[in-house]
């Protein structure tokens, strides 16, 4: 296989649009590149171009190219780490990129299981929560079943506390408040909010307005995590398939309620006071927040506390429960820093109008008088030529302008007589007589109206 076949290749398999392959091809064949038939030099050249990704181009190499679609998907990439940990990032047609997701064949099997699972399935794809990453598709692909959904860029929440090490305290609790607010409709639903672990939890990026705010997503939910693989292989066929562990369906359940209640305690928990140790994790006993975090409210300290209590009668009953005392407390947080603003600003003194009537002295009404200039005397001021020409005040253009309309006038009837023999002077001057009128009409109008708003401003 040479560079021309692998060229050939991407653009039938669709990996790029037409004019992004002929784009590739005019920059890599160019004149002084010796090594343009070199195949592994040409496929790391379109990775660090950004054409392919380096999971097309090892597959191209293998010639296994069946890997390079899932049904209608073009695959860009296995993922291996995060919330979509092993699935596949593929992409439609329009370009649009996608989380795809294999269910265990484990699942399938199973009635009850597949029962669950399809109903899951039937709802999450009708759901279109802004806070919930929703189902877009489903689908077979070489017998294994698979769904697809939103996938999201941006940083989660373990990424967020591994560079910060916590969050200010009114960010944190404004996050957890949508995430708990996602996390109530799911459960009214009847729908899983998947693993919420810091991982779950994404900021994610606005596709349309990338450097705009972030959108709080919780990635994994409406599908039961357990029902998903989490690995996959490229088969000896060249298909993408799921690995199965052999665990069989001893690992498919859910959380319930009360622990998803104390998952989003615990993001609440660890955004406030960083990553959680692996000796709290392991004992599940929680320091108060306040050892850890004195400046956070004494209300929002007591419904951490309580939302991570080892004691499950001391959590909140509903996580609605918990969200409306998270907004009170942030409410009442922003109310007494408005108080405390309003303290430090000095408010002015200013006299009532009684005070500064009485204060002010009373200035005589003064009628301002039109000056009369020397050279016009007052009885011939209304026809002098010297003021009309200084209210219309000409300039140099509008002469300009006005002569070469003029002699334009003249040249169009000159020829207009030249080629038809007709006399036009005598209808010229009827229409430019009736110009100049209607012109003289308007500027004496327009000058009369200045004189009566001059007039208007004196009197006042």
């Amino acid at each position: 296989m040479n560079v021309d076949q692998v060229i050939q290749l991407i653009a039938e398999k669709k990996l790029l649009s037409s004019r992004e392959v002929e784009s590739a091809k005019q920059r890599w064949f160019q004149a002084n590149r010796v090594e343009s038939s070199d195949i592994k030099l040409f496929l790391k050249w379109m990775v660090l171009n950004k054409f392919l990704s380096e999971f097309q181009a090892a597959v191209l190499v293998s010639g296994k190219v069946s890997a390079l679609k899932i049904a209608g998907y073009n695959v860009i990439e296995i993922i291996k780490s995060g919330a979509y940990a092993g699935g596949v990032k593929v992409q439609n047609p329009l370009g649009e990129q996608f989380a795809l997701q294999f269910v265990k064949d484990e699942v399938i099997k199973d009635p009850a299981l597949n029962t669950k699972f399809q109903g899951q399935l039937q709802i999450g794809l009708e759901i279109k929560h802004p806070h919930l990453a929703g189902l877009v598709d489903k689908g077979v692909s070489n017998g294994h079943s698979y769904i697809v959904r939103e996938f999201l860029e941006g940083e989660s929440l373990e990424m967020i506390l591994s560079r910060r090490g916590k969050i200010p305290h009114q960010n944190a609790a404004k996050i957890l408040a949508i995430v708990m607010t996602a996390v109530a409709h799911a459960q009214e639903k009847g729908l899983p909010s998947g693993n919420l672990s810091n991982s779950d939890l994404i900021l994610a990026t606005n596709k349309n307005q990338p450097k705009g705010p972030k959108t709080v997503k919780l990635a994994s939910a409406l599908i039961s995590p357990s029902m998903i693989a989490t690995e996959v292989k490229v088969s000896p066929e060249g298909n993408i398939v799921p690995v199965s562990t052999g665990a069989g369906l001893s690992g498919v359940k859910d959380l319930t309620l009360v622990e998803e209640n104390f998952r989003v305690g615990k993001l609440l928990y660890s955004s406030l006071a960083g990553k959680l140790s692996p000796e709290v994790e392991g004992s599940g006993i929680f320091p108060p927040l306040s050892s850890l975090v004195p400046e956070a409210p004494e209300e929002l300290a007591a419904l951490v506390d309580q939302m991570v209590s080892a004691d499950v009668s001391d959590r909140p009953a509903k996580i609605v429960h918990a969200a409306k005392a998270l907004r009170v407390s942030l409410a009442a947080e922003e109310e007494a820093v408005s108080a405390r603003n309003e303290e430090y600003i000095a408010v002015p003194y200013v006299p009532t109008m009684a005070n500064i009537e009485s204060t002010q002295p009373a200035s005589p009404k003064v009628k301002k008088v039109s000056s009369v200039r020397p050279d016009v005397s007052e009885d011939d001021e209304e026809f002098s030529i010297k003021k009309l020409i200084a209210e219309f005040n000409p300039d140099t253009r509008d002469f300009t302008f006005l002569g070469l309309g003029s002699v334009l006038s003249l040249l169009i009837v000159a020829f207009l007589h030249l080629i038809t023999g007709w006399h036009f002077m005598s209808l010229v001057c009827l229409i430019m007589g009736g110009v100049i009128s209607y012109s003289v009409e308007s500027f004496c109008n327009w000058r009369n109206s200045q004189n009566n708003d001059a007039q208007s401003a004196e009197d006042y």
